[in-house]
C-alpha cells in the first residue's frame, strides 16, 4: 500500500429466455414460496415488510402453477435443511461457457480463488480481467461500460467499490437481479444486515459482498498506558464510547501532549454513516437533494477538532498524515476498518503497539459488491460462484485466514472468535494477539447502509472541500458551508435542494 493510493477491498428482465429461465423459475417458485417466511426470522431481516409479503405472494402464485420441481434446479438444500445455490455440471460444456471476471486490481482474484480453490473443475471456465485502474475512477466505469456493449469477453462478474457500485446495480439494462439466478434471502441469514440494504435495489437483489468492512478506532497501546493508564480494550472503548466522551480524551491527550487523531478528517466515514435519510430522492421527474444532521454533524465535529488543536490538521492519505502512523508520532489513533490495517502496516505502523475497539458509533469504509451482468453466458456458474463466496462460512473462514480479510458471513466470524483464525492472521499479530474479528463484528451489527444512493460518493467529496474551508476560516458558518455543497451538487450533478 503506498501513500495516496488506498486500496478498497478493499456497490427488470435479466435473462434471455430459454431453458434457463423455466428452470429457474421453477426453482425459485419452490424455494422462495417455503423460504421467504423462514427469511424473516433467520436473516434479522430490516427490509421493508411489504417488499417481502410481495415477494412472497408472487413466489407462492408461481409455485401453484408449475407442475413439479426440476430435477436441474438452480438451487436446492444442503444437508442441514439450508437452501443452498447447487453446483452446475460441467457436462458439455465448452469455452462457450467460460465467464469473465473483472477487477481494476487482484483483490478479488485472490479471493474468488479461494473458492475456486474448493471446486478447481471450474477454473477453466473463469477468466480474470484486470484493468489496473482506480476502482472508483470514471476510467473503470467506462472500462467496465464498453465491455458490457463490446461483445468480447464479455463481463459476467463485476465487483465495485461500495462507492459506484450503484452506478450499475441501479441499471436493469447491465446486472441481474440475483433472485432470479437462484438467490433466496434464506441463503443471506449469515449476512449482515448493511450488506443486504446496500445491495437491494427496489426488492430486487443485484449485488452481494463476501466483505465486512465494519469500521473500528485503532489506538496506540503506549500512549493509552501513559495517559489512560490502561491499553486494554474495554477500558479505551469507554474513553472512546460516544463523542462526548471522545472529546474528553481528546483534552486528556491534549494536555499530556498527544493528538487524538491526524487529521479532523479521519472522522468523516464514522458520521456520515449516521445518515437518517437519503440525500438524494427521486419521485420520477426530478432529483433532489437534501441534506440531513450527518452532514451538520460532520462540519461541526470537523471544526471542533481543527479548532481545539486536537490534531495535526493533517489530510488524509498525504506523506504527513501517513508519517503520523509510525511510533515517534504523538497521535493516538486512526479510525479504519479491515484494509486499513494493511497500509498502516506500509505507513511504519509497528505490529504489537495497537488495539482496536468501535470507537463512537458503528461504520463502515469501503468494500467490493459484486455484480452479474445481465447478458452473461454462464448464469449457473456465475450465481454459484457468487454464492459460494458470500454465503458459504466454510469459505468465509479460509478468505480470512489465507488473505486476513474480514468477512461478512455471521457464522464463519462466530467461528473465527471462537477459535478458529490462524495463528498467523496478520491484523491480530498488528494488534498484539488481540482478536479482531471480534470488534469488526460488533461494528458490524450496527451498520445502516439503507439510505445510501449513487450520488453519495460526489456528494462526498463536495463536504469534504466545504469542510476543509470551514475549518480555515474560509466559511464563516455551517449555513455558509452547507451551501457550498448544495450549489456544487446543483452546477455539477443537476440535483437541486428544495
Amino acid at each position: 500500500m503506498t501513500i495516496g493510493s488506498p486500496v478498497m477491498t478493499g456497490c427488470t428482465h435479466i435473462l434471455k429466455e430459454g431453458f434457463f429461465v423455466r428452470k429457474i423459475k421453477k426453482a425459485l417458485a419452490l424455494s422462495l414460496a417455503l423460504a421467504m417466511g423462514l427469511s424473516l426470522v433467520a436473516c434479522g431481516d430490516k427490509t421493508d415488510n411489504s417488499t417481502t409479503e410481495s415477494k412472497s405472494s408472487e413466489a407462492t402464485s408461481e409455485a401453484a402453477s408449475s407442475e413439479d420441481a426440476s430435477s436441474e434446479e438452480a438451487s436446492s438444500e444442503d444437508a442441514s435443511g439450508a437452501a443452498k445455490i447447487e453446483a452446475p455440471s460441467t457436462d458439455g460444456w465448452d469455452d462457450s461457457k467460460k465467464i469473465y471476471a473483472y477487477s481494476w486490481d487482484e483483490d478479488f482474484s485472490k479471493k474468488l480463488n479461494v473458492v475456486l480453490d474448493k471446486f478447481p473443475e471450474y477454473k477453466d471456465y473463469v477468466e480474470f480481467v484486470t484493468l489496473g485502474l482506480g476502482g472508483t475512477s470514471d476510467d473503470y466505469k467506462t472500462a467496465i461500460d464498453t465491455a458490457l456493449t463490446s461483445g468480447d469477453k464479455y463481463p459476467s462478474l463485476i465487483p465495485a467499490d461500495n462507492d459506484v457500485a450503484k452506478y450499475w446495480s441501479e441499471d436493469d439494462s447491465k446486472t441481474a437481479n440475483l433472485y432470479d439466478l437462484g438467490f433466496t434471502d434464506e441463503m443471506l441469514a449469515n449476512s449482515y444486515d448493511f450488506a443486504k440494504q446496500y445491495g437491494t435495489t427496489n426488492g430486487e437483489l443485484k449485488c452481494v459482498t463476501w466483505q465486512a468492512t465494519a469500521g473500528s478506532v485503532y489506538y496506540r497501546r503506549d500512549i493509552a498506558k501513559e495517559v489512560l493508564g490502561t491499553d486494554d480494550p474495554a477500558k479505551v472503548q469507554e474513553a472512546l464510547a460516544s463523542w462526548d466522551k471522545f472529546f474528553e480524551t481528546a483534552e486528556t491527550l491534549k494536555a499530556a501532549g498527544y493528538k487524538i487523531v491526524s487529521g479532523a478528517p479521519d472522522v468523516k466515514y464514522a458520521i456520515w454513516d449516521t445518515q437518517s435519510q437519503p440525500w438524494v430522492t427521486d419521485d420520477g421527474s426530478k432529483e433532489t437533494l437534501t441534506l440531513d444532521k450527518s452532514v451538520t454533524e460532520y462540519l461541526e465535529t470537523a471544526k471542533k477538532i481543527y479548532d481545539g488543536e486536537y490534531s495535526n490538521n493533517t489530510s488524509m492519505w498525504d506523506n504527513s498524515w501517513a508519517a503520523d502512523m509510525k511510533d515517534d508520532s504523538k497521535v493516538f489513533c486512526y479510525f479504519g476498518c479491515p484494509w486499513f490495517i494493511g497500509s498502516m502496516q506500509g505507513n511504519g505502523a509497528t505490529d504489537g503497539n495497537w488495539g482496536a475497539v468501535t470507537g463512537p458509533t458503528s461504520y463502515h469504509w469501503g468494500g467490493t459488491y459484486v455484480c452479474v451482468g445481465k447478458d452473461t453466458n454462464n448464469p449457473e456458474l456465475a450465481a454459484f460462484l457468487l454464492y459460494e463466496l458470500t454465503c458459504d462460512p466454510d469459505v468465509g473462514v479460509e478468505i480470512t485466514n489465507k488473505t486476513g480479510d474480514c468477512v461478512n458471513n455471521k457464522e464463519a466470524n462466530a467461528r473465527l472468535i471462537a477459535g478458529e483464525l490462524s495463528a498467523d492472521n496478520a491484523a491480530a499479530k498488528f494488534l498484539g494477539g488481540q482478536n479482531p474479528i471480534e470488534v469488526w463484528a460488533a461494528s458490524a451489527e450496527g451498520i445502516n447502509l439503507s439510505n445510501l444512493t449513487y450520488q453519495d460518493a460526489s456528494i462526498k467529496a463536495f463536504i469534504d472541500e466545504a469542510s476543509t474551508a470551514y475549518n480555515s476560516g474560509t466559511y464563516k458558518s455551517v449555513d455558509e458551508a452547507i451551501k457550498y455543497i448544495q450549489d456544487k451538487c446543483a452546477s455539477e450533478l443537476g440535483i437541486s435542494a428544495e
